[in-house]
């Protein structure tokens, strides 16, 4: 296995994904062909279940984009399942400490103290997946505490972390700032975040939009969603319908 996404960061680039949760394998071929560099399926909030991301997984393997799973938990046996049907990383929510972040990565590792269980699905168009797994696949905690913010230097100095992603939404609401992302609070947030990644040569993320994409790339983020399927459907249906109402409202000459 070679980790498209991983290598991409590593060259310096700035990577740009999108949340899925709408289950069908129709998104992710469609998405596929976009360009995008990676795509979170999320089995956290959205109603995505193990069978259905896999066959969405399958739908997407001819295109480059890295498929990614998000866990319910920080669970041996949800993030084995996630890497067995072919996700090359694996968000976990709420990490708030070192120990939580340790126990993240033996998940997600074959080799000890990995806890990871060998099962043949992962390796069968793969005869080096066992060998090559252990370095390739992600483990993203994702930082939306209080906790976890002043526990961040502890969690991307953890071996195997090379990689956090910033919960905007639950960070702002830990912080008392509910979707205030102009807030000085939140801004010092980040500005913590993400300097603790660069002093330790950790990738920072953001989860989920927080302002224009502008000022993200400008914070020094390194992968950033565009936003969630569901949410961008409805926004460009949205903007298609009042264009097209406009136009047809307007006196003809």
């Amino acid at each position: 296995m070679r980790n498209g996404l991983r290598a991409q960061l590593k060259q310096g680039q700035v990577a740009f994904g999108m949340i899925v949760g709408i289950g069908s394998p129709e998104v992710s071929y469609a998405l596929g062909d976009v360009g995008i560099d990676w795509i979170t399926f999320d089995t956290q909030h959205a109603i995505l279940d193990m069978r259905m991301i896999a066959g969405m997984i399958q739908a997407m393997s001819y295109s480059k984009t890295v498929p990614i799973v998000r866990v319910q938990s920080n669970d041996l046996g949800l993030i084995n399942k996630a890497l067995d049907i072919g996700a090359q990383a694996v968000v976990v929510p709420l990490v708030n400490t070192r120990e939580d972040a340790e126990k993240a990565v033996r998940n997600s590792r074959y080799k000890s103290p990995g806890l990871r269980s060998y099962g043949g699905r992962a390796s069968i168009r793969d005869p080096d997946y066992v060998s090559t797994a252990d370095t390739e696949v992600m483990v993203i905690p994702q930082i939306e505490t209080e906790l976890a913010l002043r526990n961040v230097e502890e969690i991307v100095t953890t071996d195997g972390i090379d990689a956090v992603f910033c919960g905007p939404f639950d960070l702002s609401m830990s912080l008392g700032v509910f979707r205030q992302f102009d807030s000085p609070i939140f801004q010092k947030a980040v500005e913590t975040l993400i300097s603790s990644c660069n002093a330790h040569g950790v990738f920072p993320g953001l989860l989920a939009p927080a302002g224009p994409v502008e000022r993200s790339i400008q914070q020094g983020f390194k992968f950033i969603s565009l936003g969630g399927d569901l949410g961008l459907l409805t926004q460009g249906v949205a903007n298609s319908l009042k264009s097209a109402r406009n136009i047809s409202t307007k006196p003809k000459a």
